[in-house]
């Protein structure tokens, strides 16, 4: 864009040139009011490439909040199935009816004084101890808690586009060789930014981080470690909270 504008500049200053050296007086006025319309495209074409970086930045803001919005109700709702069956799922679908069925169990931890044998089956010796114990005194809804007046039904639907979010999962070693659930969602900011454009859409996705969302996808969790974080930088979580 920038190049055309300096391209059409160079004309322009080059036909002005020529029309005072070369073009009858007669028709200097037909002339001058044209070259006031070319400098008016000009004029034109230099405030739009300075307006079109800053729209793409507002909007591109925008359709990431909504985004970001769904991935949090995405993130909450495998933290709450983490919480009650011991994993994360790959399943959308799945994880929508489960936030319908799936309830917390409301427990209430309080200490005993219990009698151990610290001593053999032949000279027993009977202590006083104290044990923690935990019991289950009801339970509450997934959804009551957690989702009330949050429209979860559509959370795998991508705004502004008839595609949906895919889900991984998998389970990775841990230290001491324990087998942790993991699971991610990452869109690509092109998805998002479709119909913007192109050449702001690529350097978009070299964004490198600071207020930017780093690289060129959106994502939520991870496969390599357990975390349901986003890659976004905190403005956006401020903003999604608005």
């Amino acid at each position: 864009m920038i190049l055309f504008i300096l391209l059409g500049i160079v004309v322009a200053v080059a036909l002005a040139i020529l029309i005072v050296k070369y073009l009858p007086v007669k028709f200097t006025p037909i002339v001058s009011i044209i070259l006031l319309g070319v400098a008016g495209y000009i004029s034109y074409l230099i405030y739009a490439g300075i307006m079109e970086p800053i729209r793409f930045n507002k909007e591109k803001k925008v359709r990431y909040v909504e985004v970001i919005k769904q991935l949090k109700l995405i993130a909450d709702a495998q933290d709450a199935h983490n919480t009650i069956t011991g994993k994360f799922t790959g399943n959308g679908e799945n994880l929508i009816k489960f936030i319908d069925t799936a309830q917390f169990a409301i427990t209430n931890t309080h200490t005993e004084i219990v009698k151990e044998n610290r001593g053999t089956t032949w000279s027993p010796l009977m202590v006083e101890v104290e044990k923690k114990v935990t019991d289950t005194i009801g339970y509450e809804s997934v959804k009551e808690k957690i989702f009330a007046g949050r429209d979860y039904k559509n959370m795998l639907k991508i705004p502004n586009s008839d595609k949906e979010f895919k889900i991984q999962s998998a389970v990775i070693m841990r230290a001491n060789d324990v087998l942790a659930s993991v699971f991610q969602v990452e869109i690509d900011k092109a998805d998002i930014l479709e119909g913007m454009s192109p050449s702001l859409i690529k350097q978009e996705k070299l964004a490198l981080g600071g207020d930017e969302i780093p690289g060129g996808y959106i994502t939520i969790g991870s496969l390599n470690e357990v975390s349901t974080a986003g890659n976004w930088p905190p403005l956006y979580d401020a903003m999604a909270s608005n």
